[in-house]
């Protein structure tokens, strides 16, 4: 019976630790307000980190009863990843007030800039303290926006000024959190036989949400309003190894994209090629619109889904059989007629 390709997923959340080791200085009253970062661990390159997060929109509210903006998405940034932030024109802490802030960034490496942010024109706090403001849309569309290559964090923060301000308050200190889901691709060649290289390639997520809004406010935000759907193109040269080929009990691992979290069934297409080891290609096998197993995708938290490829699975029109050999018989000997030898 032909068995059709299962992928498993496994996942990790993106978790965070932080430590500050900005150092208060006394200075004069009406110190400026000044701002630092953290994010959440990540391991790609067009992942928002603490090396190449060089800019940040900021937005801010003085009070909570009746709210005054002092930051309109405010840009804040440190030219040549220097340790200092800065923003023009500078603002300074007033005393014996509350400050609420919210920061938003995606990484300039591919694109950017396919969020935005609407102010809420009530500051949104929970019992539990202040979880940001405000709502952030994305536009995931491909090839026109972010096409799954662009992370998306955010971050708040509150600080209370004195009675009276006689030393630097410090820093408006921002840990950020990943809004986006990630996935990868793992590929087992489960072949059963050293004869057999398998190669992977023009791997497409074929639904992934194209649009949806986060309405910042509570502790864990839960993305809405999605609509549309998109292709995402996995770049080939994103896979490990580079050559896209693994050995019998080896592995092909894809980059990563970035998706809208939510409850979704997504589908993918990819190539096979099965080749003998000296790289020559037996048959091409095309798997369209496979899907995965149905997901709650979390904000902040990275998918591998792993397919095992092996002989049942890698034609997905046919099954295969092992090429094998038995011995019908031996044939006998034909007898000739005796052939006598003379003495001469």
């Amino acid at each position: 019976m032909k068995k059709s390709l299962f992928l498993a997923v496994a996942a990790a959340a993106l978790l965070a630790s932080s430590c500050s080791n900005d150092e208060v200085i006394s200075v004069p009253r009406q110190a400026a307000i000044g701002f630092d970062t953290f994010v959440n661990k990540t391991t790609r390159a067009t992942d928002a980190t603490n090396t190449n997060l060089t800019s940040m929109s900021v937005y801010g509210y003085i009070g909570d009863a009746t709210p005054v903006k002092n930051f309109n998405g405010t840009i804040v940034s440190r030219p040549d990843q220097s340790a200092v932030w800065t923003y023009s024109p500078l603002q300074y802490w007033t005393a014996d007030k509350k400050y609420f802030f919210t920061a938003l960034s995606s990484p300039v490496l591919e694109g950017n800039s396919h969020y935005r942010y609407t102010w809420a024109d009530a500051l949104q706090t929970e019992t539990a303290g202040f979880y940001g403001s405000g709502t952030i849309s994305f536009d995931n569309t491909a090839p026109t926006a972010a096409s799954g290559n662009e992370d998306l964090v955010y971050a708040y923060a509150t600080k209370e000024t004195p009675t009276e301000i006689t030393s630097d308050p410090g820093t408006v200190q921002f840990t950020f959190k990943h809004a986006l889901s990630r996935v990868k691709f793992t590929f087992n060649n489960v072949m059963g036989s050293n004869a057999y290289v398998i190669k992977v390639y023009d791997l497409t997520i074929n639904n992934a949400t194209a649009t949806a809004d986060l309405t910042l406010g509570v502790k864990d935000p839960v993305w809405e309003n999605h609509a549309n759907t998109t292709v995402l193109t996995m770049r080939n040269s994103y896979f490990t190894p580079q050559e896209q080929t693994a050995v019998n009990a080896q592995s092909i691992a894809s980059g990563t994209k970035f998706i809208i979290p939510g409850q979704s069934t997504l589908n993918i297409t990819f190539k096979v090629d099965l080749m003998l080891g000296n790289g020559t290609v037996l048959a091409t096998y095309n798997h369209i619109g496979k899907a995965l197993p149905a997901t709650e995708f979390l904000n902040g938290h990275s998918y591998n889904f792993v397919a095992d490829l092996n002989p049942d699975n890698i034609d997905p029109d046919n099954e295969m059989f092992p090429i094998v050999f038995t011995v019908i018989d031996v044939e006998d000997w034909i007898e000739e007629s005796a052939i006598p030898v003379t003495g001469e």
